[in-house]
């Protein structure tokens, strides 16, 4: 055997012969003679003769007698091994219970407990006290999953605040993302800690590549003045949508814009840019304004010479209906007198003329007479007698 190749050949103990007193690669030490046959072999010690030390030195801990070496008296020795094995006994449960990787464990107010068998997830545990089996069956990990986690994107990285608009310009945007793990699910805490290898990269890669596509679909001037809270919320869907379809366990609670503007290359010709609209849009209210009160005078002016043309149609050709009326009536009495229709009209016609001149009368010798209207007297004299 190979052992038996050292000096004195004493087995795996060391040799036994070496009379100088050295122990060589003896672990229990010489004690002196060999009980071995073929003598001069030290053997390991003996686990009875260990029990019994033990035996004793707990004996003078808790003041008994111990017992000798050999065990002297039967009960003595059956009551040192009982109280040797319940000492060992508990010192394992202490082991159990205290060492690393104990059976019991405590979950943190603002953590939640993943349990581990052989390294495949097993459960998820609340917080508060909780027992498992020891290390290496079971282990636990214990992340914060009611923290708020905050990623600023666009800040200070020139490459990640610039964004082609849907109208081609560029806008220079910067914007925060608060997300925390997914507890609205089940396996929320389990895919956090196990589909997600870097979970801030991830949400940072996420979080640009939606805000891209975001900015890709909108026009600059919105993005940078009224549209701002609508550029948020439609980044933070996004943003939930694809992560719920990686299964990462994460949560976005909200997407905070700080900038959003023109780059700063550009910006004073933006502004040029800003004024004149700004301008054209003043120019077109004016514009408005005035249309809106020169229009209706307008149409006020059309109507009322449309109704005074529409008085005077009706006015003319009320009359000539009544002229037309008036000769149909003079025609139906003609038809039925025509003599006396007749001298009636050339008496009525000679009034109307020779009421508005002078009359003068001629006799048979050519001399001319006045007519002398005498109705025209009376009526003058009785407005003198009036006035006196």
């Amino acid at each position: 055997m190979p052992w038996n190749e050292n000096n004195g050949g004493g087995g795996p103990w060391g040799s036994g012969g070496n009379n100088n007193g050295d122990r060589g690669n003896n672990p229990w030490g010489n004690r002196g003679g060999s009980n071995r046959p073929g003598g001069g072999g030290q053997e390991p010690p003996d686990l009875d003769e260990l029990i019994a030390r033990l035996n004793q030195s707990l004996g003078r801990m808790f003041g008994g007698g111990g017992g000798k070496r050999g065990g002297s008296g039967a009960g003595g020795g059956k009551g040192g091994n009982f109280l040797t094995v319940l000492v060992v006994f508990l010192i394992i449960g202490a082991g159990v219970l205290f060492w690393p990787g104990r059976a019991i464990y405590s979950v943190g107010p603002e953590q939640a407990g993943v349990v581990l068998r052989f390294g495949e997830y097993e459960r998820t545990t609340a917080p508060g006290l909780h027992v498992k089996l020891p290390w290496p069956i079971e282990t636990v990990e214990l992340p914060e999953v009611t923290t708020t986690n905050t990623i600023s994107i666009g800040a200070n990285n020139l490459a990640e605040s610039q964004m082609l608009t849907r109208d081609e310009n560029i806008v220079d945007i910067a914007f925060e993302v608060q997300w925390r793990v997914n507890l609205a699910y089940a396996d929320g805490v389990r895919d956090y800690l196990f589909n997600v290898r870097d979970p801030e990269a991830t949400v940072r890669a996420v979080a640009e590549s939606a805000m891209r596509e975001v900015v890709g679909t909108s026009d600059l001037v919105p993005i940078i003045t009224t549209a701002r809270s609508e550029v948020s919320q439609r980044t933070r869907d996004v943003m939930q949508a694809t992560l719920d379809e990686y299964d990462a366990g994460i949560q976005i609670l909200q997407v905070n814009l700080q900038r959003a503007q023109a780059p700063q290359s550009v910006i004073d010709a933006f502004r040029d840019v800003d004024a004149a609209a700004q301008d054209a849009e003043r120019a077109r209210l004016n514009a408005t304004a005035h249309a809106n009160s020169v229009i209706p005078a307008a149409r006020g002016e059309a109507a009322s010479i449309t109704q005074q043309a529409q008085a005077y149609r009706d006015s003319v050709i009320a009359e000539a209906q009544g002229q037309a009326d008036r000769f149909v009536a003079i025609y139906n009495e003609y038809t039925q007198a025509p003599e006396v229709t007749r001298r009636r009209m050339f008496l009525e016609t000679m009034e109307q003329v020779l009421g508005r001149s002078e009359l003068i009368i001629l006799d048979e010798q050519g001399g001319a007479v006045p007519y002398l209207p005498l109705d025209q007297l009376g009526r003058n004299r009785a407005a003198a007698g009036g006035d006196q």
